[in-house]
Parts: C-alpha cells; structure tokens; sequence
C-alpha cells in the first residue's frame, strides 16, 4: 500500500511543509513519482523513495529551478511494483498552499 497525501503547506511553520509518503510492501527500484503543474509541465520528479520520506520530501520547490511554485492544484502520477509482482499506476491531485 501506499499513502499519498492529498495536500501541505510549504511555508515554514515546522507542521506539514514537506510532502512525504508512507507505503508498505513496494519495491522500491521500481517506484516513479512526478508532479505536473495546471499546464502539464513536470515540476518534480523522483524514483528514489526515500527522496519522499516526511524528513526530506518536496518543499514545493520546482525540481530544476529551486523555485517556490505558487499556491494551487497540481497532478501527480505515480507507478511502482509490489512485492507480489502486481504493478500499479495512480494518478491524484495534491494541493499546495502557501
């Protein structure tokens, strides 16, 4: 299983600001998460879990330029395989608010 969060805040207060999951039972290797913003531009990507762990997820910063992404819905697309084989591909909105 996996639990995406359907929303965080970025703004430095010390409670939710980074966006983390918490999964069971997936192989990692095969794990792949991006975010697109309203446009479908990518504006984060990772295939490392661990990049997603709740000490150091996104901080809604964009993935090559280091800047805040503005307040607003954003789409997420992530696959993985779990440890029976199944393979798996969602897809969600995450809301960002500054």
């Amino acid at each position: 299983w996996i639990y995406i969060p359907n929303s965080f805040t970025p703004d430095h207060d010390g409670i939710n600001d980074k966006f983390c999951l918490f999964y069971s039972g997936i192989r990692e290797a095969s794990f792949n998460l991006n975010i697109f913003d309203r446009f479908s531009n990518l504006v984060y990507s990772t295939n490392n879990i661990h990049d997603l762990s709740c000490e150091s997820g996104w901080d809604g910063k964009h993935y090559t330029s280091g800047k805040d992404l503005p307040m607003g819905a954003y789409i997420y697309e992530v696959s993985y395989q779990d440890f029976e084989g199944w393979k798996h591909q969602e897809y969600g909105k995450i809301i960002l608010v500054r």
